[in-house]
């Protein structure tokens, strides 16, 4: 489960929650367990977690595909960190800004927009869907939860775009989606579903009911987002202002993860995340996120290390955006005076191309260093050498830099272990499209702080 899944180390109390929720105490058994096996029974424990939980009202529908709160509540949680990494040189997360986001394909329930604007009050859903009954089920919901103001609920065809265009999103008085989210069918055919049944070896933990509109789409569910790529890489074709969304799904096969992963690296898609939820014994769920704009993501999030990623997951996982450098200091050297060091080291010799900032961490004593250059790998050989060429004719010097715009930024933080007595000078790549130029940051600054201690 993600780390902040309140249910990752508190498992639900079904007789505590049977005493607040009259509806379940009539599936509850004598063990204080329910019947899985039962679509009632599962739809009413849902609706007890959402009322006690998250002060969330829904009457689920039995016949219809019933949401795993936890399941869906990690889904929530990991796209507020993607979000929140945007905001990591700031004092504090801003909660005031409003927050678009696009779920497609909704369903009955409308669970993932009613849980996010719980969660987060600045946060705002466009909810589509394709069905009838999904549609008025989910305008139902929002309107008994009173998040009318923050959900539309819209009717789509299958014909329609997934992504909406610009003429959709100014009409609703949207600029853009901060990120869209999807949890498509698992199925290319009935008899995909039907063969992937046999395979169990086990009969389901929970039994899920569900219409074959909810559970088969045609190619599958990695056919259905490499629509949304496609999509994607058309909207920002068109619309630049696209590019800052993180486009998501949920995938319900790993197989699905290595297909989408695959299509993205085909394109050039450097900038992903992926990740892995892994609840109880029964069920393992991914998730994929792409994005366009040249911010990264830091390292926890685009190569987590905890919990550790499994040996299939770890060769799909993108680019590493982080580097640490393992130091034992010299007797008399303080660790805490490195950071000025490698600070007055970088204005030194690139303060004339680089934005150079010191700033403290969110909710934290220690301070880290913030840079930025809008000419791309300042420090390399080829730069200098064309920097002296340019200078010797100062009529081609700005034409020249407006050429080699890249865009590279990078945080820097120092670390002391007492037990291990290593300093740890780690580096976050913040900003750039060219993992290359960020391999080449890395060996220049590790070749300038050994110097710097040695």
């Amino acid at each position: 489960m993600h780390p902040r899944n309140p249910y990752a180390q508190n498992p639900p109390d079904f007789q505590a929650l049977a005493e607040s929720y009259v509806k379940l105490a009539g599936f509850l058994r004598d063990d204080a367990t329910i019947d899985f096996s039962d679509p009632e029974a599962v739809c009413a424990l849902t609706e007890a977690l959402l009322h006690e939980d998250f002060d969330i009202e829904v009457e689920l529908l039995p016949d219809r595909l019933c949401p795993r709160v936890a399941n869906r509540l990690n889904y929530i949680l990991w796209l507020q960190d993607l979000l929140d990494a945007d905001t990591c040189d700031s004092n504090k997360v801003n909660q005031d800004a409003p927050i678009w986001g696009l779920d497609i394909g909704t369903g009955t329930s409308c669970i993932y927009p009613l849980l996010g604007c719980r969660l987060r009050t600045n946060w705002n859903f466009t909810a589509t869907d394709v069905d009838d009954l999904a549609v008025s089920n989910a305008t139902k919901a929002v309107a008994r939860n009173k998040l009318t103001e923050r959900i539309l609920v819209v009717k789509t065809t299958p014909a329609d775009l997934l992504l909406p265009n610009r003429v959709f999103r100014e009409s609703h008085a949207i600029k853009y989606f901060h990120f869209t989210m999807c949890n498509p069918p698992f199925y290319s055919s009935s008899a995909d579903y039907n063969a992937s049944q046999s395979l169990k070896v086990t009969s389901a933990h929970s039994f899920t009911a569900a219409t074959p509109e909810e559970m088969i789409t045609p190619g599958g569910e990695a056919t259905f987002v490499q629509r949304m790529i496609d999509e994607s890489i058309e909207l920002f074709r068109i619309d630049a202002s696209s590019g800052n969304t993180w486009y998501t799904s949920m995938l319900g096969k790993l197989d699905s993860l290595k297909i989408v992963v695959g299509t993205l690296r085909e394109h050039r898609i450097s900038n992903y995340a992926v990740a892995e939820f892994i609840q109880g014994q029964h069920t393992r769920r991914w998730a994929i996120a792409w994005r366009f704009g040249c911010s990264r993501l830091p390292p926890d999030l685009a190569r987590p290390e905890q919990p550790v990623p499994s040996a299939a997951v770890r060769g799909l996982l993108p680019p590493a955006t982080g580097f640490t450098l393992n130091l034992r200091l010299a007797d008399g050297t303080d660790s805490s005076h490195l950071l000025d060091k490698v600070l007055s080291m970088l204005e030194a010799d690139f303060g004339e191309f680089m934005k150079l900032e010191k700033l403290r961490q969110r909710n934290h004593a220690k301070s880290y260093i913030v840079g930025y250059s809008s000419q791309g790998n300042v420090w390399s050989r080829k730069f200098r050498r064309k920097r002296r060429r340019d200078s010797e004719d100062d009529d081609h010097v700005g034409q020249s830099i407006a050429r080699e715009v890249i865009g590279f930024g990078f945080r820097i933080f120092v670390e002391y272990a007492v037990k291990t007595e290593i300093t740890r000078c780690v580096l976050h790549w913040s900003y750039g499209s060219d993992p290359i130029v960020f391999e080449s940051f890395c060996g220049m600054l590790k070749d300038r702080i050994q110097s710097l201690v040695s």
